[in-house]
């Protein structure tokens, strides 16, 4: 089988925290409705996730400015635990058909790197995005740790 790069593109964020907690803010039904797939105007309202291999996942957003709901699902096609997560993305809102997600999360002195390769749409199409929700994990990670110290 080829692999295609057609309409590849990577973003990478660093975090001073851990490559698990940063692992677990991708999968973790808690901590999704705190930044993945949520804008200025957006909440999550519902999210049904099986983070295995194989597994699928729905995650379902409220444009608040107008009633509209946003569905974003996909399959997880690799899951290993802190360092690589592998999933295809369907959001008809913002693309037609499906793409293809890795993160690979790279352990460094006193955090980690991680770096999201998206291959399927023009980098264009949600590039920005995901470079504003990987800046906003680290916002609410670092919101978070203030508050259990």
């Amino acid at each position: 089988m080829r692999t295609t790069t057609i309409n590849q593109f990577k973003v990478s964020q660093g975090y001073k925290f851990c490559p698990e907690i940063i692992f677990d803010a991708w999968v973790d039904p808690e901590m999704i409705p705190k930044w993945l797939f949520v804008g200025p105007t957006s909440e999550i309202i519902n999210i049904e996730i099986d983070p295995v291999a194989g597994g699928m996942f729905s995650i379902l957003e409220l444009e608040r400015n107008n009633g509209e709901h946003i569905e974003h699902f996909g399959k997880y096609k690799k899951v290993a635990h802190p360092r690589n997560l592998e999933f295809t993305l369907s959001v008809s809102k913002h693309f037609k058909g499906e793409t293809f997600i890795s993160i690979e999360i790279i352990p460094q002195p006193g955090g980690c790197h991680l770096q999201l390769t998206q291959t399927g749409v023009p980098p264009g199409t949600t590039e920005k995005n995901w470079r504003d929700m990987l800046a906003h994990l680290n916002s609410v990670l670092k919101e978070m740790a203030k508050k259990t110290l």
